[in-house]
């Protein structure tokens, strides 16, 4: 069996595959700078004790990550839970995937694995969204080159940054605003961070698709928040919340020694 583990900003998300390549067990822990590999390696226990997954019977591991400070202890971790160093994705690593960015150690190793599934199971062109932490856009060529990617404030970035920077305004949770025209200062507040975003996404790949003379793309959204946002879009999409555990299954299977 593989273990494939995705250090993000927020969580780190382990999932384990079959020799089949199916996913048969996954748990996400939050992520933080603080915590030691010892730390890390009794939680990751804790988890696969507490679903009854037997770490030996894993021999393979892949990680990526977006947090460098995280990378060694979540590692170290990893070693000792299931007895194998992991193939950390990053530059020497085969991935089948074309890139055309201007310096591709600043491209998120998530983001590559995203590609990397979505062009897997859809055809190109197509725009792959994360939304996470952050909100990404990776816009793939229709013949499956990555061209480059969006950036921009996830949903929870945005209401914090709302409630930091306005004096008179709440700190509040995400949650389903009751109309688009907001009755109080919580609604008003989610509604344009929701839909704001929503439309946000609507805008930017009407615009990625015109950048790559394309009238028609094919949208895959992943994220802890795609869930949220995705009902509030118009622009047609799949969602599958597994696609950079995906991705990295797929990273180390052209990997294998």
């Amino acid at each position: 069996m593989l273990l494939a583990v995705d250090i993000g900003n927020s969580s780190v998300a382990l999932g384990v595959f079959d020799p089949e390549g199916n996913l048969t067990f996954q748990c996400r822990v939050e992520a933080s700078e603080g915590k030691s590999a010892d730390e890390y390696a009794v939680l990751f226990h804790s988890l696969f004790a507490l679903r009854g997954v037997d770490p030996s019977a894993v021999d393979a591991c892949i990680l990526s990550s977006v947090v460098p400070p995280v990378t060694h202890a979540v590692s170290r971790a990893v070693e000792s839970l299931v007895g194998c160093r992991p193939l950390i994705v990053g530059p020497g690593v085969k991935t089948g995937l074309n890139i055309r960015v201007d310096v591709q150690t600043q491209l998120g190793s998530d983001l590559v694995a995203d590609a990397v599934a979505a062009l897997s199971e859809f055809s190109a062109p197509m725009v792959v969204v994360n939304m996470g932490t952050v909100t990404t856009l990776s816009a793939i060529r229709r013949d499956g080159t990555l061209e480059g990617v969006v950036i921009a404030p996830g949903v929870r970035i945005s209401m914090d940054a709302l409630a930091r920077s306005g004096s008179e305004l709440p700190d509040i949770s995400v949650a389903t605003p009751k109309h688009v025209v907001g009755k109080n200062t919580q609604d008003s507040m989610r509604s344009g961070v929701l839909y704001g975003h929503a439309a946000m996404l609507d805008g930017m790949i009407s615009r990625i698709g015109e950048e790559l003379g394309e009238d028609e793309l094919t949208v895959v959204c992943t994220g802890g928040l795609a869930e949220t946002v995705l009902p509030y879009c118009r622009t047609e999409s799949v969602y599958r919340p597994d696609l950079t555990l995906k991705g990295l299954y797929l990273i180390a299977q052209k990997n294998k020694r």
